[in-house]
């Protein structure tokens, strides 16, 4: 859904995010069973931590398909132009270059083009990419009402457009956003709930931190919270808006260490990016905060570096190569005239427990099927 994405993201951080809460740094508390300002005085019920248990442990190995298996009806046309939106930063980055890497193993050529991570900037990156008559655009996290008028312009064009970590559904020249969809942002919810629920024993006090710029994450917010209430009834969460403004920057790691200092009987901090919790580790070391378990949404290679630390506990995988592995292979079926592969990414809860074992990249980014490249080239009959 990152340095993200997410791309993410990125992903992102212009992949993967939320609009719930404001954007000025305000909080709000769960105890579960009640409203979102009542206290519960229970601990995790028997069923609640079984329930737990369960789900976490589905998530714990290394995922071992990409999660599609219908090849093309016949190997793609050589030579077509792709162009991706890469909002510059972390793991959009990392997604866009594979995307070029996707581009080139299918017998494409790609184009990467800045698109920043304000609506002024997608929009102008966009206007831009249908200047140059692609057959197709890539997008990650960019919402089809921020681009609507040039979604139009494409459309006029012939040119085909898709997004990964995407709310919006799809709808004329964009047409395919199933790749890091709303439900699979909430199963990551769901699985990071599961996780601190069996580690706390129940007895979780946790801080959330959300970016607000982006819609995508906030199901996996709304999915993290729902979870800890249906497992963990006396489980304490509290929501803080972080502003995109801060991703990066010394205000959102002054704005964690104040947090967990007026709440001191926090023991988790969740993250609903990678790239929103770096430089956290340092910062609570710095406050002498200790005790504190961190995690979240979406592991870049910096959070896998905390998990191996042993100063980070737990982070969703995402595959920045499957996730552009997937984009290419979705704009492949639309140019064939076949239907998009709707299917989950491989995924896995990544824990102090499993990280040595992960498949990565070079540079350490989160790959997760080690043989991915092979088995896309396989259903695009390039192998």
């Amino acid at each position: 859904m990152r340095r993200t994405l997410a791309a993410v993201v990125a992903v992102a951080t212009s992949t993967l995010a939320i609009a719930a809460c404001s954007s000025s740094g305000s909080s709000s508390t769960s105890s579960a069973g009640a409203d979102a300002n009542t206290s519960a005085t229970a601990g995790a019920t028997t069923a609640g931590m079984a329930a737990a248990t369960q789900y976490e442990q589905q998530f714990l190995n290394t995922p071992t398909s990409i999660g599609i298996t219908t090849p093309l009806k016949s190997k793609p046309a050589a030579g077509k132009l792709l162009v991706g939106l890469d909002s510059g930063l972390g793991s959009a980055k990392v997604l866009a270059q594979y995307w070029a890497q996707a581009a080139a193993d299918i017998g494409w050529k790609y184009k990467d083009l800045i698109s920043g991570s304000t609506p002024s900037a997608q929009q102008a990156a966009m206007n831009s990419a249908i200047q140059l008559n692609p057959a197709g655009i890539l997008t990650s996290g960019i919402p089809n009402s921020t681009i609507q008028s040039q979604l139009t312009l494409a459309a006029q064009k012939g040119i085909w457009v898709n997004s990964s970590a995407d709310t919006s559904p799809p709808s004329g020249a964009m047409f395919d956003t199933s790749i890091a969809n709303p439900a699979q942002l909430a199963e990551w919810g769901k699985m990071v709930a599961a996780y601190v629920v069996v580690q706390s024993q129940g007895k979780a006090v946790v801080q959330d931190f959300q970016l607000t710029a982006f819609p995508i994450l906030l199901d996996f917010d709304t999915a993290f919270v729902a979870a800890m209430q249906q497992w963990c009834p006396a489980c304490k969460v509290t929501t803080n808006a972080v502003p995109a403004a801060s991703l990066g920057t010394s205000a959102l790691t002054s704005q964690v260490t104040s947090v967990v200092t007026r709440n001191p009987s926090t023991k988790w901090l969740i993250f609903d990016l990678g790239d929103l919790e770096i430089g956290v580790d340092a910062a609570v070391k710095a406050a002498g905060l200790s005790g504190l378990h961190i995690g979240g949404l979406t592991a870049d290679t910096p959070n896998i570096a905390g998990l191996k630390a042993g100063t980070e506990d737990v982070w969703t995988a995402y595959s920045l190569p499957i996730v552009a592995y997937r984009q290419v292979d979705s704009m492949a079926r639309k140019f064939e005239g076949m239907t998009p592969l709707s299917a989950n990414l491989p995924t896995q809860l990544i824990t102090p427990q499993n990280v040595g074992s992960l498949a990565t990249d070079s540079a350490g980014n989160y790959v997760g099927v080690s043989d991915y490249r092979t088995e896309f080239k396989k259903l695009w009959l390039e192998s």
